[in-house]
């Protein structure tokens, strides 16, 4: 998985240099942007958001089905309630994986193990909301909030004095997010290499950038950070184009 993602990020970078380098060469009085074609495929903000949020759900499905886990089909769930308290995703996906095996040994209902499995949830959507928000609003987790660490997750969620492997919760936790990360990544670079400012009018490149920074507020780990390169590089092309035209 890491090689393929190595390979595929070199390409990228590679096409991006390419890009500069060209772009550089180029005599002023020659049109660098190809103009507005009369149909055109680029995506709208409204379809990345979508998209976006698609890249999650599947990277969360993909794995939940390689471990044959009873919560393969609220990949979705998953997503919409860690969104609706800004908290990562694939965080509460790899606390179901350390405190049930992704929901194989839920206690009532419960596969994050929340509140010690001393509250029973009726549906998986109200467990998952319930985790969230503690998560996001609860006095206890101010730490993690401050912090992002995971480490500092455990030491509330899992802490040493109950008897808990604080260690082995945050490196198990911590190892799920970054294959959720990775997976993420696969899935979304087939679009983001339609979103180089390669051959694009101002308009299109105009959209690029609209549509990449809606895409980041929701992107995680190297596909975060490749977008935010692209958001740079659509950015100057667009300035330069507007100041050579």
């Amino acid at each position: 998985m890491r090689k393929l993602i190595f390979i595929l990020l070199a390409f990228l970078c590679f096409s991006l240099t390419a890009l500069v380098l060209f772009a550089r060469n180029q005599n002023r009085d020659v049109e660098l942007i190809s103009p507005v074609p009369e149909q055109t495929t680029s995506p709208t903000p409204s379809m990345e958001e979508d998209s976006a949020a698609s890249y999650r759900v599947q990277a969360i499905k993909d794995l939940l089905s390689e471990f044959s886990s009873p919560l393969k089909d609220k990949s979705s769930v998953f997503v919409s309630c860690a969104d609706e308290h800004n908290v990562n995703p694939y965080l509460l996906v790899g606390i179901s994986k350390v405190e049930s095996t992704f929901g194989k040994n839920a206690c009532e209902g419960n596969p994050f193990g929340w509140s010690s499995c001393k509250t029973p949830f009726q549906t998986f959507d109200s467990s998952c909301q319930a985790v969230a928000k503690g998560i996001a609003t609860l006095s206890y987790y101010e730490q993690y909030r401050s912090t992002g660490r995971i480490q500092d997750l455990g030491k509330t969620y899992c802490p040493s004095s109950s008897g808990c492997d604080t260690d082995n919760w945050a490196n198990t936790v911590s190892t799920v997010v970054t294959e959720l990360e990775e997976k993420e990544l696969v899935l979304s670079l087939e679009e983001l290499a339609t979103l180089t400012p390669t051959n694009k009018s101002i308009k299109e490149l105009e959209v690029n950038k609209q549509v990449l920074k809606s895409h980041s507020t929701r992107a995680t780990g190297t596909a975060l950070e490749i977008i935010e390169i692209l958001i740079r590089a659509n950015e100057r092309a667009l300035y330069k184009t507007q100041h050579e035209s």
